[in-house]
């Protein structure tokens, strides 16, 4: 394709329009799905302790949850962002604790180590843009209470050395597993490996229910903490709507973080899906990257390609590069970007001024963390430099062997233009 005029250039596009990039979403019209939120709608149980005719959805979701992943326990709640709030209260993280991040992740990751009160710190990332180990523990102080790694675009992190690392200084890992439910290291799930792991089930992951999400864990205290915290301390979750039964721990206030039936109903019908839908990515992935395995890029290394769920992201000499490349892969119908802009999440405007809703500015300014730790461009350079660079081809639940091809045309023939 040398010589052939961009699309980007007013050149003939490769495709007309996208492929769909849809995950979990590409199937809420199928007849399983469909089936699932009519009988909770029939039922009048919306609710999923209650109701004249009560399905137990929402049970039947984290018992499938479990299974699949090998958990001991697991507690359906209305987000992603509230399966991490509810960890951290399960590894009892307090007001004054660090918790330690990577610098290249979603902003919920940040948000629910300040919902805690606990002060974010960051670590550097590897080439999986994945967390370091060895930037984790170089970021270890005396009030380390737990560590997030977070399993990015279907790519696990390196479980093995984080948790030799968690383990040697007590730390506790709440793996963040937002974007990669059901993708595996080493044969182990991700999500359990750790203390705890959360999920999304968000229009855009590998599950949905439009909003949603899910905790799990192998260990009862975490647990017994966790669903109560996600159910106002536990009036319902211990006592199906009466009074709280103390039983089952101290007492506290806790909040409403619930899964409702209809969040559940359609949970459990798409966990069918997961492993099918992942083989069939990574495998899309695999193809495209042998395919253009001979273009002067570096590529994404996964920590386990048996088990990860499909990455197409590539580096390249430099940030105007990517932003270029990419461009031009947009321009000629594929859908393309670059990872979270090319920037950190601690320059998200929100984190580098430390805006909270707290007057005082807790957690950064309290009196139990009287260190006033800043944040600021080139806190990480090694991260900062990787997320310029970089490039990411979006993939979906339904590619077919056209679109595959697509993008290994649009892909020679902006390189043939731009390297």
């Amino acid at each position: 394709m040398s010589g052939e005029r961009l699309a980007l250039e007013g050149g003939v596009p490769v495709r007309p329009a996208p492929y769909d990039t849809d995950k979990g979403a590409a199937f809420l019209d199928e007849a399983e799905e469909l089936e699932a939120v009519l009988e909770v709608m029939r039922s009048r149980s919306l609710f999923r302790y209650a109701g004249p005719e009560l399905l137990r959805k929402t049970d039947a979701f984290e018992a499938r949850l479990r299974e699949l992943m090998g958990a001991e326990y697991a507690v359906g709640v209305s987000s992603g962002t509230a399966a991490l709030q509810a960890g951290l209260v399960g590894l009892e993280v307090e007001e004054g604790d660090e918790v330690i991040v990577p610098a290249v992740t979603f902003i919920a990751t940040v948000g629910a180590v300040v919902h805690a009160r606990a002060v974010p710190v960051f670590a550097e990332v590897d080439e999986s843009l994945n967390m370091d180990p060895a930037s984790f523990e170089a970021n270890i102080t005396e009030k380390t209470r737990a560590v997030i790694p977070v399993h990015l675009m279907n790519y696990p992190c390196a479980m093995d050395e984080i948790m030799a690392v968690a383990r040697r200084h007590g730390v506790r890992v709440l793996e963040d597993a937002a974007q990669a439910i059901g993708v595996s290291y080493h044969g182990r799930r991700a999500g359990v490996i750790g203390d705890a792991g959360a999920y999304s089930l968000q229009l855009s992951k590998n599950i949905t229910t439009g909003e949603g999400g899910a905790l799990v864990t192998n260990d009862w205290t975490v647990y017994d903490r966790a669903v109560r915290y996600q159910d106002q301390g536990g009036q319902f979750t211990t006592s199906s709507g009466t009074v709280r039964d103390p039983t089952s721990g101290e007492p506290f206030i806790g909040t409403n973080l619930r899964m409702g039936e209809l969040a559940g109903a359609i949970a459990e019908r798409q966990l069918a899906r997961l492993d099918p839908m992942l083989a069939h990515m990574r495998a899309a992935a695999a193809e495209i990257r042998a395919r253009l395995g001979d273009l002067p890029v570096d590529w994404r290394p996964s920590p386990d390609a048996a088990g990860d769920g499909g990455d197409v992201t590539m580096f390249f000499q430099d940030a105007e590069v990517a932003s270029r490349f990419a461009a031009a892969l947009r321009a000629e119908g594929i859908p393309a970007g670059r990872v979270y802009g090319g920037r950190t999440v601690y320059m998200n405007p929100a984190v580098l001024g430390q805006k909270t809703p707290w007057k005082n500015g807790a957690p950064f300014r309290s009196a139990t963390h009287p260190t006033d730790r800043r944040y600021y461009e080139g806190l990480c350079p090694r991260s900062e430099d990787l997320l310029a660079r970089s490039m990411s081809i979006a993939l979906g639940a339904r590619m077919t062997a056209g679109d595959v091809e697509d993008v290994v045309m649009a892909a020679r023939k902006v390189a043939a233009a731009l390297l």
